[in-house]
């Protein structure tokens, strides 16, 4: 089968298409004809050595978590041969950038009748992530008022549909080019990243997607007993914090990515617009995904 791999970390260019043996499913485990992949900063991440210290990986390498195809074989009735899947894989093993992949059936679920593959594979990392960061991690309760940094980005925009869902008050920061979108997919308040000090009413959770330092001067607004739960790589400063910030790691979880997939297909969220590539220029998705994807969620195309 052809894929995508690396052999040493480095920039995008690293990346080259090989042959790969077809991958045997295990227990548990279906084999999926890949249709669309899912391109996440985490790939980047990965292909970049950023985490290298810690998790070595094996080299040669293929990447990604975030796929979207047909059950070619399987032994388990809930995901006959045939049947439309999205899903994501063991975020220890990746290997979503091939046209097979041997998927753990419980990360797994049914596309969509009306859905295409493209957007699937748009959905299951940033949409489980932002999901469980408010209902998870959070449990947000209705009427609390949440920031959400980068909440038009692909992870900020389904923890924005998440709180909303709970009934919760969502105050999105953003960069200034982004508020009127933010507005549209809900926020009933929008900071503008790098403007003026906040001085508005305080926020009871804080759910974040950029890091850094802007993010440590909005949580100077937190309630006492609030949390801040984050994903972003660029640390938050807890100097003078009422709490200390919570790195939040996803993990797979087929129920919950079936209840997004099917909320999209209703419209009753909005799924993040999508930038097709071939399968051989994943390069030049990472290299834009590097520069900004100017909220465009990229997805590899076989």
């Amino acid at each position: 089968m052809r894929a995508i791999l690396f052999d040493r970390h480095g920039g995008p260019s690293v990346l080259r298409l090989a042959r790969r043996p077809l991958p045997v499913a295990g227990p548990n485990e279906v084999l999926v004809r890949v249709a669309a992949i899912g391109v996440n900063p985490a790939d980047a991440k990965w292909r970049a050595g950023l985490f290298a210290d810690r998790l070595p990986l094996r080299m040669p390498h293929i990447p990604g978590y975030d796929v979207a195809g047909v059950v070619e074989k399987s032994d388990i009735s809930e995901f006959p041969e045939g049947l439309r899947v999205a899903g994501m894989l063991d975020p220890r093993r990746h290997g979503a950038y091939a046209e097979w992949v041997a998927a753990p059936a419980a990360g797994l679920a049914a596309i969509p009748d009306s859905m295409a593959f493209e957007t699937a594979a748009a959905i299951p990392t940033p949409g489980l992530t932002g999901a469980a960061m408010i209902e998870k991690r959070l449990d947000l309760q209705a009427g609390q008022r949440v920031l959400v940094t980068g909440a038009t980005g692909a992870v900020g925009r389904f923890a924005l549909a998440a709180a909303l869902a709970r009934n919760g008050r969502v105050i999105a920061a953003v960069r200034p080019e982004y508020s009127e979108l933010a507005l549209s997919l809900g926020a009933c308040e929008v900071i503008c990243l790098g403007s003026r000090p906040y001085d508005g009413e305080p926020f009871d959770h804080v759910a974040d997607t950029i890091g850094g330092l802007q993010t440590a001067a909005l949580c100077q607004a937190l309630r006492p007993g609030g949390r801040i739960v984050t994903v972003a790589t660029d640390p938050i400063p807890a100097n003078n914090l009422s709490a200390r910030p919570e790195f939040f790691g996803v993990e797979p979880d087929g129920k919950r990515l079936q209840r997004l997939l099917r909320s999209i297909a209703d419209d009753e969220m909005s799924a993040p617009p999508v930038r097709t590539f071939a399968l051989e220029a994943a390069s030049d998705a990472h290299s834009l995904l590097e520069c900004g994807a100017g909220g465009q969620k990229l997805v590899l195309q076989l």
